[in-house]
């Protein structure tokens, strides 16, 4: 199924927010029913009301075209990371069964950082 983003309006600041068609795609694919009702910034400020912390956030560099994005854990192993958009093409790249280094693709969410 081709997903496309969409835009929403968040319940608590009724601002406009992306959900995108990559985030669609890991609903679809958890079986998560729920769209999203808030946006990141309202999501997190309700989860520190509700004493959840957030997930600690670390910079890295995609290892196939060079943009930062961040990951929520440190990596340790050597294998490359991945940012959302290069991930998609690797793993295309695997299933048609094109030679690529047998490496462990791991999943990130690109950040804009200036965003905040």
């Amino acid at each position: 199924m081709e997903y496309m983003d969409k835009t929403l309006t968040c319940r608590d600041c009724s601002s406009p927010f992306t959900w995108t068609a990559g985030e669609q795609a890991f609903f679809r694919e958890k079986e998560l029913i729920n769209i999203p009702a808030r946006c990141a910034k309202c999501r997190s400020a309700r989860k520190a009301k509700l004493g959840i912390a957030d997930r600690a956030q670390t910079d890295v560099t995609c290892a196939e075209c060079g943009q930062t994005t961040s990951v929520p854990f440190v990596p340790r192993n050597g294998n490359p990371i991945y940012c959302s958009v290069c991930l998609a093409t690797v793993r295309k790249r695997q299933a048609s069964g094109v030679e690529t280094p047998e490496v462990q693709a791991v999943a990130v969410e690109t950040v804009d950082v200036a965003a905040g």
